[in-house]
């Protein structure tokens, strides 16, 4: 029965469900969910702002474009006793020259991230409804970013991810069934005029899970479930006086329909801001508050995803740090 949960669980998390046309129904779904409540408050339309750690989690391209470094860490409270979380640190790398050294060198910048995701206590039984145990999933995406910038108005990266995807006490003897992968996110960037942001990536070339059960059952097989490649372009603007910013987002992949996002950001001064979104079809709002700490800038972030499909709502913390 243990096989037949888990081969069950394979599928239904892992596989394309024919009648989904939601995120659930392709493998690596947390990495199509968003990350950071700002980014979510402003309708997860992020690709063409080159400002936060989540930059390199939207589009490694934004990277040398950074001000400040900066740690972020992310909390998310979803319906369905579901997670997800991130952890990352960015920085752009501006080398210092001196006019003996001739040309000025390449600005770049890059990040690390760790993106987690999972569901615990999951009510297992078999066919005439007996308890067989509580089981949990997890996945996991250990992101490195790095890009240039050959000119001041442009830049491209990339970004490589090690997958893994663990159900626990699945198999026989509780043994674990495990996936391993990678994948990789291509992104450019471009300002052809001050404060008008243009921004493009590729995620998840080559992503995928492959589930070999071979050493766990007697009859086990060996099978590979790609993500699907998704492209985003974006737009954005933030006027002179730097006190709101716009941006609107396409997004689109072979195997859905074209989404759409879009975000307001109204700020005053260092203190605070205050988001609206538009998520393909589901309002969001956010408020951000900043202080110092340590002498240093950091913030405090929150989103509120209504909910859809008849879910609750999600709420999304962000803690930032710049130093």
């Amino acid at each position: 029965m243990r096989k037949l949960l888990a081969t069950f669980a394979i599928l239904f998390l892992g596989t394309i469900a024919i009648a989904s046309e939601g995120d659930g129904g392709y493998a690596g779904a947390f990495l199509r969910m968003g990350m950071g409540a700002r980014a979510k408050a402003l309708g997860d339309a992020f690709t063409a702002i080159p400002e936060d750690a989540i930059a390199g989690f939207y589009n490694p391209a934004l990277l040398p474009h950074l001000k400040k470094r900066q740690a972020m860490l992310s909390f998310a409270f979803l319906p369905l006793d579901r997670k997800l979380d991130y952890l990352g640190y960015a920085q752009a790398l501006h080398p210092k020259t001196s006019e003996e050294d001739g040309a000025k060198p390449l600005s770049a910048g890059f990040a690390v991230a760790w993106v987690h995701a999972g569901v615990d206590n999951i009510y297992g039984t078999d066919s005439n409804g007996n308890h067989l145990g509580d089981f949990s999933n997890s996945e996991h995406a250990f992101q490195l970013s790095f890009a240039i910038s050959p000119a001041k108005m442009f830049s491209f990266g990339i970004t490589g991810k090690v997958l893994y995807n663990r159900f626990p006490k699945i198999a026989q003897e509780d043994a674990a069934v495990t996936s391993r992968g990678f994948g990789m996110d291509f992104g450019a960037y471009l300002t052809p005029l001050n404060n008008l942001m243009l921004g493009v990536v590729l995620h998840d070339n080559m992503s995928k899970y492959t589930w070999n059960t071979d050493k766990l059952w007697e009859r086990g097989t060996s099978t590979t479930y790609r993500f699907p490649k998704v492209t985003r372009a974006a737009v954005a603007y933030r006027i002179p006086q730097q006190w709101l910013l716009a941006i609107a987002e396409v997004e689109d992949s072979k195997e859905q329909n074209p989404r759409y996002h879009f975000g307001v950001e109204v700020s005053y001064l260092e203190m605070g801001a205050l988001r609206f979104g538009y998520d393909n079809g589901v309002p969001t709002f956010g408020v951000g508050f900043f202080s110092k700490l340590f002498g240093r800038q950091a913030g405090l972030n929150y989103a509120f995803i209504t909910g859809d499909n008849g879910l609750s709502a999600d709420h999304v913390f962000s803690w930032t740090f710049e130093f």
